[in-house]
């Protein structure tokens, strides 16, 4: 294991060389240099975890976003995507998992945490399902090839595995504009009685699981985490960075050490204003050259808020809400 954890790392390094060639500040709009950076992340097998043990993936996921999230939000956010695709295909010992493991997949999924209401619901058919409803915020259009669709049939909560493009019964119908990773080439989808194949069902549960098992997971704390590091590396005052660097080791510290679901919802939100505050500070101390273009710190800025944009219960954001009033 301890060869295979190396190995990893030598890869990491390797794809790090290759992607600080690309011009950062560029990569958070052109689609295809984010295609390019994930493409060279992608092809050293920086996001197939699958042989390592739960908490080694832990660690090198930690690991990876410490290193990439600096190059670029939208790499970072694609490379949730597909390490959560990779991971349920594993969990749920998915018969062809070792014929996606090779296969870009990102996923659309985050609808089913939505209470008492199906966003999108299937019909059985002939060794399949037909599937009807909208599916938002799709990201990695033309850089993913595959989707992994989140839907409910009867009391169950599915996830299948389909190609991402435009064919019948899969139109998109919007690409939104946005102030951060446009790149990702976010689109809407219209399912039309979407033919899905029975042997690419993934996963069936009860429904609520999706919510259930996202309270677990420490993804984001990751990614802002990752943010975390590439905003101390800007700082030039000495003292600042002293203490950056002490706050931000002793959070990380408490979310690495916590499974409890709750709690991990209030370190997400100790971390958040923990790295808002710092990248404020930051910009001001650097003065009206930190919101230059070229710039990381901007970067930065709008990246943190699309990270903790993402993947919101209700139940967080009333943490939000309760720790501003309080």
């Amino acid at each position: 294991m301890l060869n295979k954890h190396k190995e990893y790392l030598k890869r990491l390094n390797d794809s790090i060389r290759e992607i600080e060639k690309i011009p950062r500040h560029k990569i958070d709009k052109n689609s295809f240099l984010l295609k390019e950076s994930f493409n060279i992340a992608f092809e050293n097998k920086l996001f197939y975890l699958n042989d390592f043990s739960k908490e080694e993936q832990d660690r090198l996921k930690l690991k990876l976003f410490s290193r990439i999230t600096k190059f670029s939000g939208s790499l970072t956010f694609l490379a949730i995507q597909i390490l959560a695709a990779n991971s349920i295909m594993n969990k749920n010992n998915f018969k062809r998992k070792e014929y996606y493991s090779d296969k870009k997949c990102g996923i659309s999924i985050n609808h089913l945490r939505v209470n008492n209401k199906s966003l999108v619901t299937a019909k059985k058919c002939n060794n399949g399902y037909k599937l009807n409803g909208t599916l938002t915020w799709a990201s990695g259009y033309k850089i993913f090839d595959h989707l992994l669709i989140g839907f409910h049939f009867e009391d169950k909560e599915l996830e299948v595995l389909a190609n991402f493009e435009e064919c019948e019964g899969f139109k998109i119908i919007k690409t939104p504009e946005l102030f951060v990773g446009q790149s990702l080439n976010t689109v809407n989808i219209e399912l039309k009685d979407f033919f899905v194949k029975e042997k690419n069902i993934v996963s069936s549960n009860e429904k609520g699981n999706y919510s259930k098992n996202k309270s677990q997971s420490k993804t984001i704390h990751y990614a802002i985490y990752g943010l975390a590091l590439a905003t101390l590396k800007c700082i030039k005052d000495d003292d600042f960075k002293k203490e950056t660097r002490k706050k931000f080791r002793l959070i990380k510290k408490k979310f690495k050490e916590t499974t409890d679901g709750h709690k991990l919802d209030e370190l997400r939100i100790q971390l958040f204003n923990l790295v808002h505050k710092v990248i404020t500070i930051n910009m001001i101390l650097k003065g009206g050259k930190s919101i230059l273009v070229s710039e990381d710190l901007q970067r930065y800025y709008r990246e943190l808020i699309m990270f903790n944009a993402n993947g919101l219960n209700q139940q967080i954001k009333e943490l939000f809400l309760d720790d501003f009033i309080i």
